[in-house]
């Protein structure tokens, strides 16, 4: 049992919402409602329900929440003094740098390191230059083209190509050499216009008059997969997210016949490059980076 995901009970207990407790917690919704779902599989009893549009705790919920809270606050007493002499490390990505394609990054370098605390912190792609250069966060990873970005070192990681994915049920699965034409019609579903692969993939379209029927950006990848996987929505998945976005939302690529669209996975720091602890995650992700990446090419540039 986690106590991360004890305090997401905790918290969503308190504010009776998902999308509160996400902003408290800084996490993605998707990480919110993950944590409950682990909880209740592990207990095998349903804390949480929707009933007539508002969120209720159950009897178990009731039952279990003082227990929570005694092991929350044990916990956090016994670690006060360790974290008085430990290291943190405050991370920046997007939802799917966080949660899907970096995951084993992070947690292998915490095993590696159990003396640097890493605090997690998501938000869209294109904000995260401004994080690290305003210092929100000590050390970024961020999706796109240039090499360059302002008052920033970028440490570019490895380059890979995005796809797009579907359910298994959707009929275009199943068919050969497909071409951007024979998307017309469709919905198509993401967290946030501002990705870079977004940005590559709707000029694409339009210059081939390609007319979906539906653009939603829903602000979350939970909530995009899950819309992608109950229905016939396509939404895009970097090369290094394929794995999870089938075992977990059962979906998968789409047979294109067209150049992928590509982007460079980087390393951003500014103003504390020099920390002792940004220098070994930079260190780790280079190493990490030689076995799973599509086209490496670890580079700094100033």
């Amino acid at each position: 049992m986690d106590t991360r995901e004890l305090q997401t009970f905790v918290t969503v207990c308190e504010t009776r919402n998902y999308q509160k407790a996400a902003v408290l917690l800084q996490y993605a919704p998707s990480t919110i409602f993950k944590h409950v779902q682990t909880l209740e599989n592990e207990l095998g009893t349903r804390l949480l329900i929707h009933e007539n549009r508002m969120l209720k705790i159950t009897e178990e919920g009731k039952n279990f929440l003082p227990h929570a809270q005694a092991i929350l606050a044990e916990y956090k007493a016994s670690i006060q003094k360790s974290e008085r002499s430990a290291a943190s490390l405050t991370v920046g990505g997007c939802e799917l740098n966080v949660e899907y394609s970096l995951t084993d990054l992070f947690t292998g370098f915490a095993r590696a390191n159990p003396g640097i605390h890493l605090n997690m912190i998501t938000s869209p792609n294109a904000s995260v230059p401004d994080m690290v250069r305003s210092g929100q966060v000590d050390i970024g990873f961020f999706y796109g083209h240039s090499a360059q970005h302002r008052e920033l070192e970028t440490h570019r990681m490895y380059r890979e190509p995005a796809y797009l994915v579907a359910s298994r049920t959707n009929p275009l699965i199943g068919r050969a050499k497909l071409h951007y034409e024979e998307l017309s019609g469709l919905e198509f579903v993401y967290p946030h216009d501002s990705c870079c692969f977004v940005r590559m993939l709707m000029p694409e379209l339009q210059k081939r008059q390609v007319k979906l029927k539906k653009i939603t950006f829903l602000g979350g990848m939970h909530f995009v997969a899950r819309e992608a996987g109950t229905g016939n929505a396509l939404t895009l998945a970097p090369e290094n997210a394929l794995e999870q976005f089938d075992e977990i939302y059962d979906l998968v690529p789409l047979d294109l016949n067209e150049e992928p669209m590509w982007a460079w996975e980087s390393i951003l720091v500014g103003k504390r490059a020099e920390m002792p602890e940004v220098k070994k995650l930079i260190e780790y992700a280079q190493r990490w980076s030689e076995g799973h990446s599509v086209e490496r090419d670890f580079q700094v540039t100033l």
